[in-house]
C-alpha cells in the first residue's frame, strides 16, 4: 500500500492498481484527482470537499465512484449512479478487482 498527501486533508491510498482520493478539498493540488478510481468525501468543508473538482474529475473518468455523506451527494446532483451517500455505521458493497 501506497500513501501520498496533497495540501491540508486530501490522501491518495494506492494498492494494488488502484487508487483512492480521501478528501479532494480547495487546498487540494489538482493532480491528486488523476487516474484515480473512487473518492470518499468525509465531509462538505471547503478544506475537504470541492464541488467543481470532484465534477471536472467525473467529466474525465465517468466511471469514477464517489462515497460520500448525504449532505455531500445532493450538491453533486446531476452526477448519477456514480455518487453514493453513505451514513454511519453503512458500507457499500466491495467492486470487483479489475
Amino acid at each position: 500500500m501506497h500513501l501520498t498527501k496533497f495540501g491540508h486533508a486530501c490522501v491518495r491510498v494506492e494498492k494494488d492498481g488502484r487508487r483512492l482520493v480521501i478528501d479532494p478539498g480547495g487546498l487540494t493540488e489538482p493532480q491528486a484527482l488523476d487516474d484515480v478510481d473512487a473518492i470518499l468525501v468525509t465531509h462538505e468543508h471547503f478544506d475537504h470537499f470541492s464541488e467543481e473538482a470532484l465534477r471536472r474529475a467525473v467529466q474525465d473518468n465517468a466511471a469514477l465512484k464517489i462515497w460520500t455523506n448525504t449532505s455531500v451527494a445532493r450538491q453533486l446532483d446531476g452526477l448519477g449512479a456514480g455518487v453514493t451517500a453513505v451514513g454511519e455505521g453503512r458500507s457499500s458493497p466491495r467492486p470487483a478487482s479489475r
